[in-house]
């Protein structure tokens, strides 16, 4: 187990915003995770769970309480026939090029997304393929998942874990730890999904993501009016050093938590003026 004091959240994230957590702790084994929670619920102790940090913005006052980073903990990358079994830990670039290796079709496309697997569980991550004409997400081959709930360990189907677009039951069970995952995959040649790799990056390498930290897109597909107010009334506006364009806000080098978060207000009250409800994609920490 490794602990870091007033260690700032800015070097854990993704958007390279936000001030120091008070402990950030970083389990190296399952049981160690399992552990560290049950001591902090023992004594009392607010804890969050931090993976790759890629669809959260952080206070720059920073957050109190433990944050426990799962990203050194559920390690497991195994293979089982067209069976395979994933620890949360692993990220998830790490595990397509496992399938990909391994003869196995189905989660290519999700090659880009810099998450772990149980955070991309967590926000059910995906992306659209236009050869498909549809979404892919990382449910659609997904199997079970097996949590520890506070209490113990245990295995839930795919059918009770409510997977809508960017969203699941564990948005709303925060105390469920996503610890590992079961997928059934169809058989590929590797060269194929080489390929399919390559045609996704291909396709994204000039988009702006790569330019400037951010958090990826800003609000949900649903709240399409609030997307279109970030794409159309508001593209291209900066404040300070954040800088909103489509759906994204990048941190153009010294964007500060309030700089994004003004951005954001402001697309939900237009969203509000028109009677539109926005829904976030991101997580916003703050005590």
């Amino acid at each position: 187990m490794k602990r870091k004091y007033d260690e700032p959240l800015s070097n854990h994230t993704t958007f390279k915003i936000g001030g120091p957590a008070d402990v950030l702790s970083i389990p190296e084994s399952e049981e160690e995770l399992i552990n560290e929670i049950r001591r902090c619920q023992s004594k009392g102790i607010d804890y969050r769970i931090l993976g790759k940090g890629s669809n959260i913005l952080v206070d720059d006052r920073g957050v109190n309480g433990i944050i426990i980073k799962n990203t050194k903990s559920c390690t497991t990358l195994e293979r089982d026939g067209n069976i395979v079994r994933v620890g949360g830990s692993v990220l998830l670039p790490r595990f397509v090029r496992f399938c990909v290796n391994n003869d196995l079709e189905g989660m290519e496309n999700l090659f880009s997304i810099p998450a772990t697997v149980g955070g991309a569980i967590y926000m059910n991550a995906g992306n659209y393929v236009p050869k498909k004409g549809r979404n892919i997400e990382i449910s659609d081959n997904l199997i079970s998942v097996k949590i520890f709930d506070g209490d113990k360990k245990r295995k839930i189907l795919k059918e009770s874990c409510d997977f809508k677009t960017r969203d699941s039951i564990f948005h709303r069970r925060k105390n469920w730890i996503i610890l590992e995952a079961k997928f059934k995959l169809e058989n590929q040649p590797k060269t194929i999904g080489e390929k399919k790799i390559k045609d996704r990056m291909d396709r994204i390498k000039d988009w702006p993501i790569y330019e400037h930290p951010n958090a990826g897109s800003i609000f949900k597909q649903k709240s399409f009016f609030s997307r279109m107010i970030c794409k159309k009334l508001l593209n291209k506006l900066k404040i300070g050093d954040a800088k909103i364009e489509n759906n994204w806000i990048y941190n153009l080098g010294n964007a500060s938590f309030d700089d994004v978060l003004f951005l954001i207000n402001m697309t939900k009250f237009l969203s509000y003026l028109s009677f539109k409800k926005p829904e976030l994609e991101i997580e916003i920490w703050n005590n």
